[in-house]
C-alpha cells in the first residue's frame, strides 16, 4: 500500500513539476510575442508617417503636373487610385492575419501531448485475451 502512495506522490509530483514548465513557457512565448507585437507596431507606426508625407508630396506633384491636361478631376483621380491601393493592402492584411498561427499554439501543443502521456501512463492495461 505504501509502495501505491509513494507512486501517486511521484506522479503528483512530476505533473505539478510538469505545469510549472509549462506555465514557464506559455509565459515566455508571450513575452515574445509581446515584444514582436511592439516591434511591429513602432515600425508600422514610422512607416505610415513617412508613406504618409511621401503620398501627400507625391499628390501635390502629380496635380501640378497634370492640372493643364485634366484640371479639376486631377485630385479625384489620385484619391480613387490611392483608395484602390489603400483596399488591396488592407486585405492583404487581412490574409495574413487570417493565415497567422494562434497565440500559445506551440504550447497548446506541448500540453495536449502531457495529457495524452500522462493519460496513457495512469491508464490500467488490458490483456488481449483471458488469464489461465
Amino acid at each position: 500500500m505504501a509502495l501505491s502512495f509513494d507512486a501517486a506522490r511521484r506522479v503528483l509530483q512530476h505533473g505539478g513539476r510538469l505545469l510549472l514548465l509549462r506555465a514557464d513557457l506559455a509565459a515566455e512565448e508571450l513575452a515574445l510575442a509581446r515584444r514582436q507585437w511592439a516591434r511591429w507596431m513602432f515600425t508600422a507606426l514610422v512607416a505610415i508617417v513617412l508613406l504618409a508625407v511621401a503620398l501627400v508630396a507625391a499628390g501635390a506633384w502629380l496635380t501640378l503636373l497634370l492640372w493643364d491636361r485634366f484640371g479639376a478631376a486631377t485630385p479625384g483621380v489620385l484619391a480613387l487610385a490611392l483608395g484602390v491601393v489603400a483596399l488591396l493592402l488592407l486585405r492583404g492584411l487581412l490574409q495574413s492575419a487570417t493565415l497567422a498561427p494562434s497565440p500559445l499554439a506551440q504550447t497548446r501543443a506541448a500540453l495536449r501531448e502531457d495529457y495524452e502521456a500522462l493519460a496513457g501512463a495512469i491508464a490500467p492495461e488490458h490483456d488481449a485475451g483471458p488469464r489461465e
